[in-house]
């Protein structure tokens, strides 16, 4: 197949209703579980709802069905045209230059098909405006690399399978090994892991509760007497297992989700690929690379990882809309000093100039650290108890904040500037001044007399701010920033 297959309108594969069709029901069953759930507690309601979710069923069958009927696309010599829609028409014209990435991702069945959806993220939209539910692969990849530019729409798209064969050549930045995905595993939410596999359990458990009150009922009550002193005896065995299941949940999950992580270069840019049951592989343009931001917890430092998020630009670089980026888990130092060599050459850690906040930052910390104890003083009152937990409290949260105030520092080699925060849960973030889009200036009444002040560095990719160093400082910053902005004759992405 060359570039001309895609200048007239073409539909997904058949199977794309499959997956049309499950996404759509994830989305109503998301939607509708509560209102689902209060009407299932109704005698009344219950006896029909096999005949519901037949019709919703049926109808979202329809839809997925006619989703699939009415979804076309086409190439032109500049943007990627889509039409979609039966009773109200949708056509949706996306220029190339203005896409920042296309991404690939396989679930199990379609990894079994040989087929593979595709995400279009674009520098207008928050996180994916265009998603293909299924395509053949190697339309898929002929697709991809027309639209990211490198094979242009009037070339024969088989050039793509020689860059293909001279990308494989090069090394990785980095994968993950059995021993790395173990070691992520161990350093995840084992909290939250732990409580959504309880509740998934409880799930399964509660339709056997009336036969359990059953079973229960046929013992004499001596015998129920001593199975309730026994779960006061299960509670430090029960707390063991909670714990060994969280961990296990956690390691599955990390395996499931990075199993054979692979980062590498390829075609000046950064190709992500993860996952067991759902095979993901996103890529970036080194060109459109926006900040760097690492982050790490206490036990993660202590096994020598880091996690790192690559942001690209997204719709609102001061809001909450989620922007373009890749999450590499399992970093180690020889790993991230790799990729900010490839992504921001130019970064120089040996010749920087650092900035540190002021000790007003340090006592700050200390005093929003012991609000906590007012509504213990309430609940208390002034008792030798009370004394003991706040100095207690106290004395702890000096030496934490200390150690989190001394986290906090800034340091710039004159193309780039490191911003880092943080203690237990450590941040790291490097961007390029050439790359701003503005800076701005903070300060209030209680900054101003100490001459103290933030300045936020707003990227396309999300804003960093720089927190109480002297005013004076501030505004050399700003400066430098202005003139970078302004002095850089290149492309910022």
């Amino acid at each position: 197949m060359n570039a001309d297959a895609f200048k007239e309108p073409k539909r997904q594969h058949p199977m794309a209703w499959v997956s049309v069709f499950v996404k759509n029901l994830y989305t109503l069953v998301r939607s509708f579980w509560p209102v689902a759930a209060g009407l299932a507690f109704s005698s009344d309601v219950f006896q029909y709802a096999g005949w519901v979710g037949a019709g919703v069923l049926v109808l979202n069958g329809f839809a997925a069905l006619v989703e699939h009927r009415f979804f076309k696309y086409h190439l032109t010599h500049d943007a990627l045209v889509v039409q979609s829609g039966w009773i109200q028409k949708e056509r949706m014209v996306i220029p190339f230059d203005r896409i920042q990435a296309v991404h690939m991702h396989q679930s199990a069945w379609q990894q079994a098909l040989g087929l593979c959806g595709l995400k279009v993220d674009t520098a207008g939209s928050g996180g994916s405006e265009l998603d293909f539910a299924a395509l053949n692969r190697e339309t898929a990849l002929e697709l991809r690399a027309l639209l990211s530019g490198r094979v242009q729409p009037d070339s024969p798209a088989e050039a793509l399978q020689v860059e293909s064969n001279q990308a494989t050549e090069v090394p990785p930045l980095m994968e993950l090994n059995a021993r790395k995905l173990f070691k992520v595993g161990l350093t995840q939410n084992h909290l939250r892991n732990g409580l959504i596999a309880f509740g998934a359990i409880m799930t399964v458990l509660e339709p056997l509760e009336r036969w359990w009150g059953t079973w229960l009922e046929s013992f004499p009550e001596w015998a129920v007497l001593l199975l309730a002193l026994a779960w006061v005896v299960l509670i430090v065995p029960a707390l063991v297992l909670f714990v060994f299941l969280a961990v296990f949940v956690s390691v599955v999950s990390a395996w499931i989700q990075y199993f054979r992580l692979r980062l590498e270069i390829q075609d000046d840019e950064l190709s992500l690929q993860s996952g067991l049951l759902r095979r993901n592989e996103f890529r970036i343009p080194l060109s459109k690379v926006q900040l760097l931001d690492w982050r790490s917890t206490w036990l993660r430092r202590k096994l020598g990882l880091e996690t790192l998020q690559i942001h690209q630009a997204k719709a609102q670089a001061d809001g909450g809309a989620k922007g373009v980026g890749l999450t590499i888990p399992g970093l180690e130092a020889e790993h991230s000093q790799r990729i900010v060599e490839a992504v921001f050459p130019q970064w120089n850690p040996e010749r920087v100039e650092g900035f540190r906040p002021d000790r007003y930052l340090r006592y700050r910390l200390f005093v929003i650290a012991l609000v906590p104890l007012i509504p213990l003083s309430l609940v208390f009152g002034m008792t030798a108890l009370f004394g003991v937990v706040a100095l207690s409290w106290g004395v702890f949260r000096w030496f934490t904040t200390r150690r989190k105030f001394n986290g906090y520092r800034a340091s710039t080699d004159g193309h780039g500037v490191l911003i880092e925060s943080g203690w237990w849960f450590k941040r790291r973030t490097l961007l390029q001044w050439h790359q701003l889009q503005r800076v701005s200036f903070h300060q209030n009444k209680i900054h101003e007399p100490r001459g103290l002040a933030h300045i936020t560095l707003h990227s396309a990719a999300g804003s960093r701010t720089i927190r109480f160093i002297p005013v004076s400082d501030a505004k050399r910053l700003m400066d430098y920033a202005a003139y970078r902005i302004e002095s850089y004759d290149g492309s910022w992405m």
